[in-house]
């Protein structure tokens, strides 16, 4: 994976949605739902410290939001009240929660990503202890396990969590999972700091504008050096596709924006930077890259 996701520094116009992300405030909004839905229905009995175990959608618009990533993705979609639970070939992998700012105006989607952590209430400490907030929790969520909501020194919104029975086992996305993760940050040193310091990161693979969060040996997370940015950082989530080119070209049909196309990415086409119907900011991304690929097929 030594090359996964080497993005590059590209500065689009994230500032759009950095800039307009509100702090996930309602988290007891469908809670009870929530609670009630675990994270994998195979549960390992381990914890693996900083591994991204689940993701929710926050969006003003539940109905459009999962009618996009039906069409896009292929995932089963769930409505069960106010919380939607999401599957990719039948295999948990996410949620949608309906969210509006504290006037009742609508927001911007946003991706919020539950990192695992194997003692909630210390993890919480070493938050504070290290210049990030609290939003809300601890709390126990029945069948989901015990979670924090928190905001890092630069504003990033995440759930640390405990995942009831275990965190779901390491094995190889599948076209539609969940592939990787990054947070896009203006400051990366002090940020590697406190994810070193909160979630036990026990080394950072340095690269050019872009760093690698690992744990015991393995890859967790990237970290994308993102400038002339200052207000709310943010994790970006990235979904394995089979082709960036034509799932570009659907997201454009279906109604969402693609911000940054496969062939304007430093990636040889293997990437692109897109947004759902409501403002929700993911990337998408063929693995293994197209010259991996080309490299196997020639027997080189």
């Amino acid at each position: 994976m030594q090359s996964l996701l080497r993005f590059g520094s590209v500065l689009i116009t994230a500032a759009v949605f950095l800039s307009g992300c509100a702090s996930f405030d309602k988290l007891s909004e469908g809670g009870v739902e929530m609670a009630q839905v675990p994270v994998t229905e195979s549960p390992s009995g381990k914890t693996y410290p900083g591994k991204f175990i689940w993701h929710d959608l926050l969006t003003p618009d539940p109905l459009a939001a999962g009618k996009f990533y039906e069409e896009l993705f292929g995932w089963q979609i769930d409505y069960q009240g106010k919380y939607a639970v999401v599957r990719n070939n039948g295999k948990l992998i996410a949620g949608i929660l309906q969210v509006e700012r504290a006037d009742g105006s609508a927001r911007d989607g946003v991706w919020i990503p539950s990192i695992s952590v194997a003692d909630v209430d210390a993890a919480a400490s070493r938050v504070t202890a290290n210049g990030g907030t609290i939003l809300k929790g601890p709390l126990d969520m029945d069948q989901r396990g015990r979670a924090v909501l928190i905001s890092d020194p630069q504003r990033a919104d995440l759930v640390l969590l405990n995942a009831k029975g275990g965190d779901p086992v390491d094995d190889e996305a599948e076209i539609g999972d969940w592939l990787w993760n990054e947070i896009w940050t203006n400051d990366p040193d002090s940020i590697e700091e406190f994810y070193q310091a909160v979630l036990g990161y026990d080394e950072v693979s340095l690269g050019e504008a872009y760093d690698i969060f690992i744990h015991d040996g393995k890859w967790r997370a990237g970290v994308r050096v993102v400038k002339n940015v200052r207000e709310h950082m943010l994790w970006v989530p990235v979904v394995r596709v089979a082709d960036p080119e034509a799932t570009a070209q659907r997201v454009s049909e279906l109604g969402g924006v693609v911000w940054v196309a496969p062939d304007e990415a430093p990636s040889n086409g293997d990437t692109a930077l897109i947004g759902d119907t409501t403002g929700a900011l993911l990337l998408i991304q063929r693995w293994p890259p197209q010259e991996s690929l080309l490299k196997s097929i020639g027997g080189q």
